[in-house]
């Protein structure tokens, strides 16, 4: 951005506000109907339909007859289930679109669109990306049937609970929290500005990567898969040095789980993130070591075996 004309009232309606303030909604009417983000966001949403709805839906609704390998380990079971926790697992949407929301208020669309289209094209490949490995075997954990609140009630309507592996919530998230520090370096924003942002994005990216557990909604198997995605995805923005952080990071300020079991959790999806890593190191598709995981998993859990090929 910084060869494009500063508007200094614009910048300073953004100046200092938290992410979070930014209305995540106003991204909807903006990107769909101007003429510079229309062909992007349109494409994103057809692949979401096609990649993600579809796959799951038809399989629910008998359309498709895709194996199922449910990815539930004993480590899971040592990660309370913690239904308060389902208004950050439900922020994710909002997450990722307050950045461009503020770009937008920066910048106005068009000069914030190619930024926008960029964003939305990567995240268009994510979903492509995972659906390879979702045509080739669903994954479900032991879901709880808890449909106490509305939250709770939405996601069992909505989510037939058939992508686990990889996660695209931890795949999304990752790459907004890498996407937007990238742009973030721009020479048009101040060090204050990257400072205040860039954490704030990374905190979220922690608190959503743990709450995927902790609602139940993924395995441990879940979060390495996605990671190791990400860095062969998108190698210039997420390294596997990130993925090693975030990893740490994860459950490191929390107390309703014993430093033990805190230990031994991050212990196994660093395990599971570097097999994946090292054996896609030997392999010019990065869905190999992924398939392979799920191949063996299966076998060793007694369950109906992916075709393999």
């Amino acid at each position: 951005m910084s060869n494009k004309p500063r508007n200094e009232k614009r910048i300073e309606k953004v100046r200092g506000k938290p992410l979070s303030s930014f209305n995540w909604f106003k991204a909807y009417p903006i990107l769909l109907t101007r003429p510079e983000t229309v062909k992007s966001a349109y494409s994103f949403l057809y692949t979401v339909t096609k990649s993600y709805l579809g796959i799951q839906f038809f399989q629910k609704w008998g359309l498709f007859h895709l194996p199922v390998v449910n990815v539930q380990t004993d480590l899971d079971d040592r990660i309370p289930f913690t239904p308060h926790r389902v208004g950050i697992y439900m922020h994710f949407v909002n997450f990722w679109l307050q950045p461009l929301v503020m770009l937008i208020t920066r910048y106005g669309i068009h000069n914030a669109a190619p930024i926008c289209n960029r964003y939305l094209d990567a995240i268009k490949k994510i979903y492509q990306e995972a659906s390879k490995i979702y045509m080739f075997s669903l994954s479900t954990t032991n879901r709880p049937d808890y449909r106490e609140t509305k939250e709770f009630r939405t996601i069992h309507r909505f989510d037939p609970h058939l992508l686990c592996v990889p996660s695209l919530h931890i795949a999304i998230i990752v790459l907004c929290y890498t996407f937007f520090r990238d742009v973030f370096s721009d020479a048009d924003f101040t060090e204050e500005e990257r400072k205040q942002w860039n954490a704030e994005l990374y905190k979220g990216t922690v608190e959503i990567a743990e709450s995927v557990l902790y609602v139940k909604q993924h395995s441990v198997h879940c979060v390495p898969a996605a990671m190791y995605m990400m860095t062969r995805t998108f190698p210039e923005l997420f390294s596997s040095q990130d993925a090693v952080q975030l990893i740490n990071d994860m459950f490191s300020r929390v107390d309703d789980m014993t430093p033990e079991d805190r230990k031994e959790i991050r212990e196994y999806i660093h395990y599971m993130y570097e097999r994946l890593y090292l054996e896609g190191l030997q392999e010019e598709d990065w869905t190999v070591p992924v398939k392979h995981w799920i191949v063996d998993y299966a076998k060793q859990t007694g369950q109906q075996v992916p075709e393999y090929t």
